[in-house]
């Protein structure tokens, strides 16, 4: 069975999206790719049980992203919404047990949008194997890819930051492919994290945390502010900071006797929140 690659242009469209309308003139196209289909050198085995679709998802953008930190790229950041739309794409073409993107359902970026998925750009890479299922496929169909320069190009992009791998397996054991990549707004939440909790001259608070969010190959929003809660012993939580810049608080003068806790929130320049850090305490003596 030959490898058979070829590419499929498509262009970027205005729609009714606000994002895009602003952001569609940075991207005149989007490459939607390519197709290998995998050379066999022998039949293919027995499954390997211990790895589900959901698996070999992970062995594939592991593989990814591995090539591309070595090329100094960021990691592609998996969304479930690609996700979805990938495993159908998959799904679509093993039933079928034909490669190529009009099986698989058509025009990406007209699937994006009927998911809501805002995109300024989008990428897909499918392939079929009958290399045995788990890692072996995974790393035959990751070669081809790496290899052949339309696969690479959407592989190591410099502007999609987003992936969705959908992973299926063929009723005659065949491992078919899609992995749709977007360049999108960051919707990725950010993290905080508690610092120091301490008394200072006796019966000040002094608290201090930090935040961060994570890096994406393009479009990282990063940190604006942070929200602040406290409480004292068991009663209602107070917001004592309400998007502050700061990374720190001095409550003076607390009353002796009582428990103060405190937990923080942060958020970054797209309003993406971070969950509540657990809870951290001191007791004024």
């Amino acid at each position: 069975m030959p490898n058979r690659p070829h590419t499929a242009p498509a262009t970027a469209r205005p729609s009714g999206s606000p994002i895009r309308r602003r952001l569609s003139v940075l991207l005149a196209t989007a490459l939607t790719a390519v197709t290998v289909l995998a050379a066999t050198p022998a039949p293919v085995a027995a499954a390997t049980a211990a790895a589900t679709p959901g698996d070999m998802a992970t062995m594939f953008l592991d593989a990814i992203n591995h090539d591309r930190g070595a090329k100094g790229l960021v990691a592609y950041r998996a969304w479930s919404s690609l996700t979805t739309l990938a495993s159908e794409r998959a799904g679509r073409m093993a039933a079928a047990h034909d490669l190529s993107h009009a099986t698989a359902g058509g025009n990406v970026g007209d699937a994006l949008d009927a998911a809501g998925v805002a995109w300024m750009g989008y990428g897909e890479i499918i392939a079929a194997s009958s290399y045995p299922w788990g890692p072996e496929s995974v790393a035959n169909i990751d070669g081809l890819w790496t290899n052949s320069p339309p696969h690479a190009s959407i592989m190591f992009s410099a502007s999609y930051n987003y992936v969705g791998i959908g992973v299926v397996q063929a009723d005659d054991g065949t491992t078919w492919v899609s992995a749709v990549m977007t360049e999108s707004p960051d919707h990725t939440a950010p993290g905080a994290r508690n610092g120091a909790l301490r008394l200072r001259g006796g019966n000040d608070i002094v608290f201090s945390w930090s935040g961060s969010d994570p890096r994406l190959q393009t479009h990282t929003a990063g940190i604006a502010s942070y929200d602040v809660l406290a409480r004292k012993d068991g009663g209602r939580w107070i917001r004592v900071r309400n998007h502050t810049t700061a990374t720190s608080l001095r409550l003076a003068n607390r009353l002796a006797g009582h428990w103060w806790t405190f937990r923080v929130q942060a958020r970054d320049r797209r309003g993406n929140l971070s969950k509540w850090t657990s809870d951290i305490r001191i007791r004024v003596p």
